[in-house]
């Protein structure tokens, strides 16, 4: 079997409500979904998150880094030579991580569909019943944000991450007023996104957990010095985000400076499924846990992939809500786990008329 064809498309969907977070306010997700052509007949489908303008190239950049360098490196090649294909994508284009994804996700499609299996048999097999997730409320005054949850915990949801690092003072008033509303047994994991100094996180983080109800902090200051120093300072689990963006190399640093209890696995940024499974295992030997963010779409697929064959994927990440789907068929949680499609490769296929309908101009 060899790669015929590339074809990649920018696609913007509108988020079901705005997300605020320290970096600032985002109202849409941008995204470049490819379709990987064989002289066989299979077609293979990936999908990745464009993080500009707060953490990497912009959907343009990276549709250009297809286009332009990696497409041509894995034409005419055998698509399940996974290995081989990243080492010719990464000697093309070396920074081109997040374009890497969409095509890497595309070759354990294309090898999953032409060997009859889904991806998680071919990471391992099934050892997980899928992607655990949580809910998640946007940080809003008190009272909207528990009639929210109210809403939500009569599906059965108690596990809900919102956002801090906004100031001191105004994150230790606004989740007191929080807990006054919301009680046990609803939980919360509380993400800073970096928005804290060392000093503030100390402050902000030591009050916070007395106060009750938090079950995970994520990434609260940037640095991981800081992050370890901080996972002295608490009780509550820390979770490492942003830190994990390095790659493999990112995590065994991690653990050597025993800086986090939990990675937050966001594939996108790694380079796809190859990385990530690297990663879970250097996690593994580690002693450390991992979420899987799930995101949606194909994405969504990839993720579940994964966490369906990792052991130490215990730990829930958000399902994102977003619009619309490109997906032909609708693809979301169970409950409170993203199971991975049991069809051929990656299971999910493409809406083309929707994928045409929010291709960007």
């Amino acid at each position: 079997m060899k790669i015929t064809g590339v074809a990649a498309t920018i696609v913007n969907i509108a988020r079901s409500r705005d997300l605020a977070t320290a970096y600032g306010v985002s109202t849409t997700t941008n995204t470049v979904v490819v379709q990987v052509g064989t002289d066989e007949g299979i077609t293979g489908i990936g999908q990745t998150v464009a993080p500009a303008p707060w953490g990497g190239d912009a959907v343009e950049v990276v549709k250009r880094h297809i286009d332009r360098y990696l497409a041509p490196a894995i034409m005419g090649e055998d698509p399940f030579n996974i290995e081989g294909l990243h080492g010719r994508m990464f000697q093309a284009l070396r920074s081109a991580v997040n374009a890497r994804t969409a095509l890497d996700f595309a070759l354990w499609d294309i090898k999953g569909k032409a060997l009859g299996v889904p991806v998680y048999q071919l990471l391992g097999g099934a050892v997980m019943p899928g992607a655990l997730c949580h809910g998640f409320v946007e940080r809003e005054e008190p009272q909207a944000m528990a009639a929210r949850i109210e809403e939500l915990a009569a599906d059965g949801w108690t596990w809900f991450k919102t956002k801090i690092g906004f100031g001191v003072a105004e994150d230790l008033l606004w989740y007191s007023r929080l807990r006054e509303l919301v009680a046990d047994p609803i939980v919360f994991q509380l993400d800073g996104n970096t928005g804290y100094t060392l000093g503030e996180a100390v402050q902000s983080l030591t009050q916070l957990e007395r106060l009750g109800g938090v079950a995970l902090f994520e990434q609260p200051v940037e640095h991981l010095d800081e992050m370890a120093h901080l996972a002295t300072r608490l009780s509550t689990p820390l979770q490492a985000d942003e830190s994990t963006g390095g790659g493999p190399r990112s995590v065994f640093e991690i653990a050597r400076e025993r800086a986090a209890h939990v990675l937050h696995f966001k594939i996108h940024r790694y380079g796809g499924l190859l990385p990530s499974a690297r990663m879970a295992a250097i996690a593994e030997a580690a002693g450390l846990g991992i979420s899987v963010a799930p995101y949606f779409d194909i994405v969504a697929a990839a993720a579940a992939h994964l966490a369906t064959a990792t052991p130490v994927a215990k730990w829930p990440a958000g399902f994102s809500d977003m619009t619309d789907s490109i997906l032909a068929e609708p693809y979301e949680p169970d409950g409170v786990i993203l199971k991975a499609p049991d069809g051929p490769g990656l299971g999910v296929q493409i809406d083309e008329d929707k994928l045409a309908y929010y291709a960007a101009a």
